[in-house]
């Protein structure tokens, strides 16, 4: 095999030579660990100073930045234009009349029978043109529309006060303390057995350690080093937007001390905060005046693979929750708000890559950083918890869904990994792009970058439908929102149910919207669905917060009866007095005055609710039985470990 030259690839911080040797190889020419004269293994520690890469060409760079400028991207912009002009054409010439003769009760391939003419319209478009994506310098073209057109949707919204580019910086180093201290059991356990834990070359053990499997509950998992780019001090920027709900004079709620903390979606790859301005300032109006939503510009892949996104939403949650932590720098743009927000109104959501985001902070606090209080509810629309595609819905041919499909790979199948035709999104937000941005995990051949990809899509927190049985173990009231065309369904109907076994005492829903595509939330100017999904939102988080205090109202009642002689029933009647005494407007919640669904199902305890077009709720599921999806996933065939 001809070595790898490593001078071509990377620079070494502090060298007087540009194009210094890395020599930090600690395993010989067959994988085996290298034996020094003292007869230990080396590699037992990263080297002094991580390799750093040579920075992307400005060519590279204008393609990051999704300007378009090589000639296969005329070939895109054609083949969107012919796509585009042949659905309309398609739906106008062929499906029209067979549409006029059925009176528009039949569903065609590109119009369902639930929707509007315009509305297929506009999604022919949407879907033909996203299907034609090959690269990540298209898919950020396109982002950049994305991102334009639902700006100036957001101009159109009223009582909302939005201060955008928010900005703090974040020193990693001081960043990672609680998640080193708990993973340190585990990294001295693979010091002392002599693994490599260099990224450039990891053991098989090392690597393994991202995916621990164990008959009697769930290991704690490794977490990787970060690859992407930070300041020479380990420091980088990360921006975001304050949302707010203003005073309407005709609302007579009383002011909301809820914090949204939102995560955009987009493959990890494309669209910002921006793009979801409209949909938060929406949803922070349901909820109430005073509601808050900071929407975070986490870092993006292929420049910052796993798990960058993971660090980043803990920075964000720092910044609600801990201003001062010696981990942020505070600008003085960054605090437009009142800061040092209590962790128990904190609501955490995201859609689609948001989602998987948003589930992995919750599981990133429960397992790493362990703080007192949670965040009291989880949003979740459409999430990405699948990132191998593994479950049916992800290779289903549905003509209604824009997503496109399948975005990855299965871990344990090289031959489809190498032989992938689309844009494999996974391989992106796992390893990165090495014809863009060489890393430490993608410099060294298509051999390496499997090696990565086959482990770290098995991580508990990048495929959490799939993790371990007890893994999702401490979650709070979670609500999943997805549809019956989503691309995600089955995503989003895997991880509700291991969701809802693995936290009986919490509220775990999901609602699947009838004839409703992915992430359907935010075309409210298209669905009437759409409104009334954000609508449930609100009331999920009004259920989850009166729950919250009930919970803690007991909790009060129950210690005030171990410090003195009175009955539990004496205590809770007190502190129910006390608190109709305070002197707030009487509000009936809303989830408690409509007709909502919330019978849990004996298998599960989660409530299976389906959602009507006019928002009529009822109790079921659809899609594959949800024992297929749990045996989707062909890791760890015939060791028990994926059998319920």
């Amino acid at each position: 095999m001809k070595p790898y030259n490593l001078q071509a690839l990377y620079v070494r911080p502090g060298s007087n030579d540009a194009m210094s040797t890395y020599s930090g190889s600690s395993r010989d020419m067959n994988g085996r660990d290298k034996k020094p004269s003292n007869g230990m293994p080396t590699g037992n520690s990263p080297p002094p100073h991580q390799p750093r890469f040579q920075p992307p060409s400005i060519f590279q760079e204008a393609y990051l930045s999704g300007i378009l400028h090589k000639p296969r991207d005329i070939l895109f912009l054609f083949r969107v234009v012919s796509a585009v002009l042949w659905s309309v054409v398609r739906l106008h010439c062929i499906e029209l009349p067979y549409l006029i003769a059925t009176r528009f009760k039949k569903s065609t391939n590109q119009k369902p029978a639930a929707w509007n003419w315009f509305t297929s319209v506009a999604f022919a478009i949407i879907r033909t043109g996203a299907n034609q994506v090959r690269t990540i310098g298209q898919l950020r073209f396109i982002g950049h529309g994305i991102v334009a057109f639902f700006s100036f949707l957001a101009r159109f919204e009223r009582r909302v006060k939005i201060s955008s580019m928010i900005q703090f910086e974040v020193h990693l180093d001081v960043l990672l303390g609680p998640e080193r201290a708990s993973l340190n059991e585990v990294r001295e356990t693979l010091k002392e057995h002599g693994s490599c834990t260099e990224t450039m070359n990891p053991s098989e053990e090392y690597l393994e350690s991202f995916h621990p499997q164990h008959s009697d509950g769930p290991v704690l998992a490794n977490m990787p080093d970060e690859v992407g780019p930070t300041g020479n001090n380990g420091s980088y920027v990360l921006k975001g937007e304050w949302i707010e709900a203003l005073q309407d004079p005709e609302d007579t709620r009383p002011r909301s001390t809820t914090v949204v903390l939102y995560f955009h979606g987009g493959a990890y790859s494309f669209c910002s905060a921006r793009s979801h301005t409209k949909f938060l300032a929406q949803l922070v109006k349901e909820i109430g005046p005073g509601t808050r939503a900071f929407s975070v510009d986490y870092r993006l892949a292929p420049e910052n693979p796993f798990p960058a996104a993971i660090h980043d939403a803990y920075a964000a949650y720092l910044y609600l929750t801990d201003p001062d932590n010696a981990a942020l720098t505070l600008s003085e743009d960054s605090a437009p708000h009142e800061l040092s927000v209590d962790p128990r109104d904190i609501v955490v959501g995201g859609d689609s890559a948001g989602g998987n985001l948003a589930a992995a902070l919750m599981q990133y606090l429960v397992r790493y950083v362990k703080p007192a209080v949670l965040p009291h509810a989880t949003l979740l629309l459409s999430p990405w918890t699948d990132v191998t595609s593994s479950v049916p819905a992800a290779h289903c041919e549905d003509w209604f869904c824009y997503c496109p499909g399948p975005v990855g790979t299965s871990p344990t199948d090289k031959s489809a990994y190498l032989e992938f035709k689309l844009t494999n999104f996974t391989s992106k937000y796992l390893v990165g792009d090495e014809e863009l941005m060489l890393n430490a995990r993608n410099a060294l051949g298509v051999d390496r970058r499997w090696e990565w990809y086959t482990h770290l899509s098995q991580h508990p927190l990048t495929s959490l439908a799939h993790s371990n049985p007890g893994s999702l173990e401490g979650l709070t009231d979670t609500i999943v929102q997805t549809a019956s065309h989503d691309r995600l369904l089955d995503d989003s109907r895997l991880f509700a149910h291991r969701a809802g076994r693995e936290n009986p005492s919490r509220v775990t829903r999901i609602e699947i919207y009838k004839d409703m595509t992915h992430v359907h939330q935010l075309l409210s100017f298209l669905f009437t669905s759409s409104r009334i999904a954000t609508r449930n939102l609100a009331r999920f988080v009004e259920r989850s917060r009166y729950i919250r205090d009930e919970r803690e109202r007991e909790q009060e009642a129950a210690a005030r009866v171990k410090r003195g002689p009175e009955t539990y029933a004496s205590v809770l009647r007190r502190v129910s007095t006390r608190d109709a005494k305070k002197p707030e407007p009487k509000v009936i919640p809303a989830f408690m005055t409509t007709n909502m669904v919330s019978e849990r199902s004996r298998e599960d305890g989660v409530e299976w609710v389906l959602v009507e077009q006019n928002g009529k709720e009822m109790a079921g599921d659809v899609g594959w039985p949800l024992s297929v999806l749990i045996r989707s996933w062909p890791t760890h065939v015939g060791d028990g470990q994926r059998e319920e």
